[in-house]
């Protein structure tokens, strides 16, 4: 009788450590979004959009760098997080699969990244500029996008290039963020 009841509080000592563990994994390693402006350095923005100031928005979930004057403006760089109440891992998985098929439109290239759990580069032409990329990386139960503008009318910042390096960038601050 004292091995049945042993054998049957083992059995359900497992399956709470089953389900804390389950449901611990999902949640993800991020409790909310970190502020925008804070996944990129000031150095970093600077080496693509010299002179620009940060603007935030969208209760800090936004940061848009630009320089104010217009006429040697050469790019703009936008990076927005996206967190949902009590995300999970599965939530950020399912916003990651809704913009990846969003940014799939005629004349735009696609090209995998490597960063992060799942990482996408967008690029096409963009109106009223020499290019622009975007990319979506999904770290966990975050989402983040990096966006970059050329201005420049000789296309001298090749936007694949600066969204390739501020991605990975970001994604390294956001992981060293989430231990």
């Amino acid at each position: 009788m004292l091995l049945l009841v042993a054998g049957f509080l083992v059995v359900v000592v497992l399956g709470v450590v089953l389900v804390v563990v389950r449901n611990s994994g999902s949640q993800g390693r991020f409790k909310q979004a970190p502020d925008g402006c804070w996944l990129l350095s000031q150095a970093q923005i600077q080496a693509y959009v010299p002179g620009a100031g940060s603007e935030s928005g969208l209760d800090g979930a936004a940061c848009t760098w630009e320089k104010a004057n217009a006429t040697d403006a050469t790019g703009r760089i936008h990076v927005y997080v996206e967190t949902f109440d009590r995300s999970t891992v599965k939530d950020a998985e399912e916003q990651y699969d809704i913009r990846r098929r969003q940014a799939d439109k005629p004349g735009t290239t696609i090209i995998p990244l490597s960063d992060g759990d799942e990482s996408f580069m967008a690029c096409g032409a963009s109106k009223g500029s020499a290019g622009s990329c975007e990319s979506y990386t999904r770290l966990s139960n975050q989402v983040f996008r990096v966006e970059f503008e050329s201005f420049e009318v000789r296309n001298v910042r090749d936007p694949a290039s600066v969204v390739r390096t501020l991605t990975a960038q970001a994604t390294q601050h956001l992981s060293q963020a989430g231990r």
